[in-house]
């Protein structure tokens, strides 16, 4: 179990790493976003919990993936009804996180994703669940949500919230990393590269 002193350490090593990604350094997101995660993953690795996941796991993994996607495809044709003013952001949001060369995706699916979950599920998660703290798949999420303000998108906010919550309660519910790592790298596949919100 880590100290409060280096759980505290850790999240606000998030909350810098993130902040200079998406705030300070935009014009350098992927190699510096890249890098990050590499760091919060790595130090986060030794948290984690894995087993060799069931049939059932997978699907599960899997379709919980496809849920989200329906579910945010669902909730931005809401908002954007509602709201039509957020279509700039998430329009600038897009330019700055989605892909575009050949180490982007090697980056999304191999270091990102499992950093992101290795992390804020594996790490923050299990900590706040060792404290024996309230709510602690809730208070991880909204520790996850918190880490991406400096995007400065709302439906961001509200995104990592919600996939936040859906993952950890994935993984405290499997006590499996591959689950809350698949249903991630399905969801930000289908976001980010099949079928784009834009």
């Amino acid at each position: 179990m880590l100290s409060n002193k280096q759980l505290y350490f850790t999240l606000f090593l998030s909350h810098f790493l993130l902040f200079l990604s998406f705030f300070w350094f935009k014009d350098v997101f992927w190699p510096l976003f890249t890098i990050s995660l590499l760091l919060l993953g790595g130090i986060s690795i030794r948290h984690v919990k894995w087993k060799k996941p069931s049939f059932f796991h997978l699907l599960m993994g899997t379709f919980s993936g496809v849920f989200l996607y329906f579910v945010f495809l669902l909730g931005k044709t809401i908002m954007l009804a509602l709201f039509p003013q957020f279509i700039t952001q998430v329009d600038e949001l897009y330019t700055l996180v989605a892909p575009d060369k050949a180490w982007h995706y090697v980056s999304l699916i191999l270091i990102i994703i499992p950093g992101e979950e290795l992390f804020w599920r594996g790490l923050v998660q299990t900590e706040l669940k060792k404290r024996k703290i309230k709510y602690p798949i809730l208070l991880a999420a909204l520790l996850y949500m918190s880490a991406h303000l400096y995007a400065g998108a709302f439906l961001l906010l509200l995104a990592a919230v919600l996939a936040g919550f859906l993952w950890g309660y994935l993984y405290d519910r499997t006590h499996n990393m591959i689950v809350p790592l698949l249903s991630h790298l399905v969801f930000d596949l289908f976001l980010l590269v099949f079928f784009p919100l834009l």
